[in-house]
């Protein structure tokens, strides 16, 4: 039990750490770090298996929230960009996952997961459902998310001063 209130408690205060820091997806990443340097050192990390059922109950009620009527009435108007971003982004993922398997070394479900396009905690849940290494599939992810939110808005920036020319 006490593992259980250590762990916690650190994810907790990282957690917070993140926010203030204001380390994009500052809470996540915050308790992701301070758990998982704790667990490296000690090995003394622990929670629950039932816990990781009730984080994804969690996470698919604030997904949820995300939906409006309005959100479903403005996908007529986005149904072809939908489309297109939908099957655009599955097959480039494939592939890449595909590429990085083969490249790497990392199992095909690992690496899969490591390239789908969602959200570092809701892929990282999932992927440990289907066996993935859950931990692989999450630095993988932080990677990216670190990458898009630093260069992403630069590149934008980039592109939109060259069509405004």
């Amino acid at each position: 039990m006490r593992k259980i209130i250590y762990t916690f408690a650190l994810a907790f205060a990282g957690g917070y750490a993140g926010i203030i820091l204001k380390i994009p997806a500052g809470a996540l990443i915050g308790a992701m770090f301070a758990v998982g340097l704790f667990n490296m050192h000690t090995g003394k990390g622990n929670i629950p298996n039932s816990f990781r059922t009730l984080s994804q109950i969690t996470v698919g009620g604030i997904i949820g929230l995300n939906f409006t009527a309005e959100t479903l009435s403005s996908l007529k108007y986005l149904f072809a960009p939908a489309l297109i971003l939908v099957l655009g982004l599955m097959l480039y993922c494939i592939l890449l996952g595909f590429i990085i398997h083969k490249l790497s070394g990392l199992d095909l479900i690992t690496s899969l997961f490591s390239t789908s396009p969602g959200g570092l905690a809701d892929t990282a849940i999932i992927s440990d459902a289907y066996g993935a290494d859950t931990p692989k599939v999450a630095l993988l992810h932080l990677v990216r998310l670190i990458s898009v939110i630093s260069l992403l808005p630069a590149i934008i920036g980039w592109f939109t001063a060259l069509t405004n020319k």
